[in-house]
């Protein structure tokens, strides 16, 4: 009977949580950061080399403070022309830190505006925090 229980709390649906993209902040010129997260905490993703440049591999780097998912993905996606939706699974680098590489398809118009969502699955939450950066022709 506790073992139906514990199947059946684990099958419920996660609560899906997306933020507005973060403000200010291109991940192609600099670090970017936000706060606030939902069950508190805080996530700095950073991006390099810069610039970031199509048909090339570069690293995302994520330092997530104040909560502890059991999972962290990037989801990327062409702002300015549909791409699809590249997915990245982040791995965990130690303690608060994940970090992956990823090369993203090239666009035909050269420079691209791309987000960034990352993914955070925590507890019974789904959190979607997304981020700007744009790339250039390699």
């Amino acid at each position: 009977m506790v073992l139906v229980a514990v199947l059946g709390y684990l099958a419920l649906p996660k609560t899906a949580i997306t933020l507005a993209p973060v403000e200010g902040c291109r991940l192609d010129q600099r670090a970017c950061s936000a706060g606030g997260l939902p069950g508190g905490g805080s996530i700095e993703l950073m991006i390099e080399p810069r610039p970031v440049a199509t048909s090339r591999p570069f690293t995302l780097h994520a330092h997530i403070e104040g909560l502890h998912p059991a999972k962290v993905a990037v989801d990327f996606s062409g702002v300015e022309m549909n791409m699809g939706i590249t997915r990245l699974e982040l791995l965990s680098a130690g303690g608060d830190r994940y970090s992956g590489q990823i090369t993203l398809p090239v666009c035909v118009t050269g420079a691209m505006l791309w987000q960034a969502s990352v993914v955070l699955e925590t507890g019974d939450k789904v959190i979607s925090i997304p981020f700007l950066f744009r790339t250039t022709h390699g």
